[in-house]
């Protein structure tokens, strides 16, 4: 024996089972599994067509007799009502059904015959004299010829009695029939003679078709089963080895969300780590509405099939957003509880001029040297739930960090740098020309409306136009990148230059929607006043109830105050103020009202209040996604507990409208409470600008990307403006980089430069 020879037989030794005999006897058993499953199918189709005739009848709801019993049967039968020969499907003697009845039962039994091996005869008699009226239906059906497949309606007008005749060996379950003769039995309680022959039709029509042989469907369950089992012993023994590696991988790159472990934020005194979540929900909550608009550009370029796994991946991290605004609104409402009456400041809020002072810093450090007081239960429960709302907003980074380079991928945004730029160009131009036409429109706002409704839009022009002239200098500035072959750098500038084109649209549609919000709730003030003047003189008559009598001056002071401050006055808050004062009524009446009156009345007030309040949902997240560099936590926390508590109305509506008008009523209440938090905050960013008189010759870290983006969020990376680092490495989600799929966690050392944008004194 040669030495190879031995070297053979020992590789034949350690590997003696050859990987294509292993899988050539894999596919064997799923080649055996499919034919057994294949026979038993089809043994099983071939039992089902010897099983339409059972050797025995099968006990029946209207007896089913064979035509020996049936002749047995008859012989008792009285001679005064004979039965008849059939001649038509149906049989109208007793001249009860119109031409258009007649046509309408032909259909129903035309029905049955054509969509199922079933005929059925319809028979209208005026008594059955005394005879059962299925012996009857028998007799007639065995007289007539009928067949196993044939079904006999008899009906007797006078008596208000039916008989249906079915063979014992007919394929219809004691179940289908009962729903028959259930079904003719409620048309004939109401005298319906046709509806009564259309619905049995149509009852055995509809059981007919939904009849399976438990025999195929065992075969087929059967043999899906086996060869459900072969494939899964192929997969587990030959494809599982193989992708484990690359199952491991996906493991390794998919984010998971993880509670932070115990102490992790110990060294944070508790005021810190408030900042810590403030700061967690304020860069995510940029990031998801940066991802929302970049996602917004991809679906115009590609379509929303292409675009539909980001979707559900941007919807994952907004519900963990959601739930970290849920638990912030929480521990607001504590602490303003435990303040008695002190308010909070906004938390979180972005000033952008500087850097904290080493006075501070000092202050913190030396705080930090005392010893500290161990922290009462309350305050434990507070750390933890804050360091939750940071787990949260950390899982929602991860979830759309982890598609950041995918989302990259499908856009093919460096291919696509001198596309893009060019757009950006031809979009500038078109937006520009809006700008004139707006600001008229918000003077003519101006004359007609006071500031309060107009606060959110009343500098949108302003800013429009800063960020249109923000948008025209990034695109040169991608242009030159582009020129010198810095293809990151390009992309980096057209992706700003987009992202404040879509806030410049924002802006400017945003007074076109508010023009129109105005003169729809101007047309609804009339009728809300009558409906309030209407309830007051109702509850005029009723006598000696104090709370109806509060309710009802109140109402009339809410009638008089809308009356006089009608003209030039804010429609807005007239009909807030009428609502408000039209559901303190109607819950004093309510004692004295009918059930069903008082839940359309809420019904009503709860659409009227959802209106009012998706409109100012939208006018105030316009405000706070094109402000986003300067409002804070606090008001974005309202915001979104505002959409949680419409959401929640909406959902009791139908079922309960007093608990949904409670619900649609705090959120109308919250809306105004985040409006008011985000203009304070935009007020303080841009009065801290202002005071810092920048040097107008100096220059920033954000090269020429300054004023309305800035304002707006939109900061471009230093480190990718000032290298050739690629896109997807910068971080360039929640603003950065002019924008992006993804990068939800903010950067909370990096020095924002100075804000230098417009902003009216009236806002102030």
């Amino acid at each position: 024996m040669t030495i190879r020879d031995v070297i053979e037989s020992r590789a034949r030794a350690e590997h003696s089972h050859d990987p294509g005999t292993r899988v050539s006897g894999g596919w064997v058993i799923v080649a055996f599994a499919g034919l057994v499953g294949v026979v038993l199918a089809a043994t099983s189709q071939a039992a089902n067509a010897t099983v339409v005739r059972p050797a025995e009848p099968l006990p029946s709801v209207s007896p089913r007799l064979t035509a020996a019993m049936q002749a047995e049967l008859m012989k008792d039968v009285l001679p005064a009502s004979p039965p008849i020969t059939l001649t038509d499907a149906v049989t109208d003697g007793a001249g009860v059904l119109t031409d258009a009845e007649r046509q309408d039962v032909l259909d129903a039994v035309d029905r049955l015959a054509d969509e199922t091996d079933l005929r059925m005869f319809v028979v209208y008699i005026e008594s059955f004299d005394g005879t059962d009226p299925v012996d009857w239906a028998n007799a007639s059906a065995n007289q007539s010829g009928l067949r196993t497949d044939d079904l006999l309606l008899a009906i007797a007008t006078a008596d208000g009695e039916f008989g249906l005749s079915a063979d014992s060996n007919v394929t219809l379950t004691e179940g289908q029939l009962r729903q028959v003769d259930g079904a003719v039995t409620a048309a004939l309680e109401d005298e319906q003679w046709a509806p009564a022959a259309t619905d049995a039709a149509d009852t055995v029509r509809q059981g007919a078709g939904s009849a399976t042989s438990p025999l195929l469907v065992a075969g087929i369950v059967l043999a899906a089963v086996l060869l459900l089992v072969a494939l899964g012993f192929v997969l587990w023994r030959f494809a599982v080895p193989r992708l484990r590696p690359l199952l491991a991988q996906l493991r390794d790159r998919t984010p998971v969300a993880v509670a932070p472990a115990a102490g992790a934020f110990a060294d944070l005194t508790l005021d810190e780590l408030d900042e810590r979540a403030a700061a967690a929900l304020v860069g995510i909550d940029d990031a998801l509405k940066t991802s929302e608009q970049e996602l917004g550009f991809a679906r115009s370029e590609l379509g929303a099939d292409a675009t539909r796994d980001f979707e559900l991946i941007l919807a994952g991290a907004a519900g963990d957003v959601r739930e970290a605004f849920a638990i912030r609104q929480a521990l607001d409402v504590e602490r303003e509880g435990a303040s008695a009456g002190t308010p909070v400041a906004p938390a979180g809020a972005v000033v952008a001029a500087g850097t904290a002072g080493s006075d501070e810093e000092g202050e913190a450090g030396a705080d930090a040297a005392q010893p500290e007081a161990p922290e009462s239960p309350e305050d434990a429960a507070r750390r933890e739930r804050l360091a939750r709302i940071i787990a949260l907003c950390d899982a929602a980074a991860d979830t759309l960090d982890a598609r950041t380079r995918a989302f990259d991928d499908l856009r093919r945004l460096q291919q696509r740098a001198a596309e893009l730029l060019a757009d950006v160009v031809t979009r500038e131009a078109e937006l520009s020309q809006r700008v004139a036409a707006t600001r008229s429109l918000l003077t003519q706002l101006d004359r007609r409306y006071p500031t309060g409704p107009l606060a959110t839009i009343v500098g949108n022009p302003e800013q429009a136009e800063l960020l249109l002239a923000n948008a025209k200098e990034a695109a040169a500035a991608g242009n030159s990148a582009l020129a010198a072959g810095q293809k990151a750098v390009a992309v980096a500038h057209a992706r700003g230059a987009q992202n404040a084109l879509g806030q410049a649209a924002v802006l400017l549609d945003a007074v076109d929607a508010t023009a129109l919000h105005l003169r729809d709730a101007v047309s609804r003030l009339d009728k809300s006043i009558a409906s309030l003047t209407q309830d007051v003189a109702s509850a005029k008559a009723v006598e000696g109830d104090l709370r109806v009598t509060l309710a009802r001056a109140a109402a009339q002071a809410s009638l008089k105050h809308v009356e006089v401050t009608r003209q030039g006055g804010d429609p807005l808050a007239g009909l807030q103020r009428i609502a408000t004062a039209e559901a303190a009524l109607d819950a004093a009446l309510a004692s004295v009202r009918d059930n069903t009156e008082v839940k359309a009345r809420a019904s009503a007030l709860v659409r009227d209040t959802l209106v009012r309040v998706d409109a100012q949902l939208r006018q105030t997240g316009d405000f706070v996604a094109t402000r986003r560099g300067a409002v804070g936590a606090t008001a974005r926390t309202r915001l979104a507990e505002a959409v949680r508590l419409a959401d929640v109305a909406r959902t009791l509506h139908p079922t309960d409208p007093t608990a949904a008008l409670g619900e649609a009523q705090d959120a109308s209440a919250m809306v105004r409470e985040a409006a008011r938090l985000a203009r304070e905050d935009a007020d303080a960013v841009v009065a801290a600008a202002a005071a810092a008189e920048p040097d107008a010759e100096g220059t920033d870290a954000n090269g020429p990307i300054t004023g309305g983006m800035m304002l707006g969020g939109i900061l471009l990376d230093p480190n990718l403006v000032r290298s050739r680092k690629r896109a997807h490495t910068a971080r360039i989600g929640g603003g950065f980089g002019g924008g992006g799929f993804g990068g939800g966690r903010p950067a909370a050392h990096r020095k924002l430069g100075t804000v230098r944008a417009w902003w009216p004194a009236s806002a102030r």
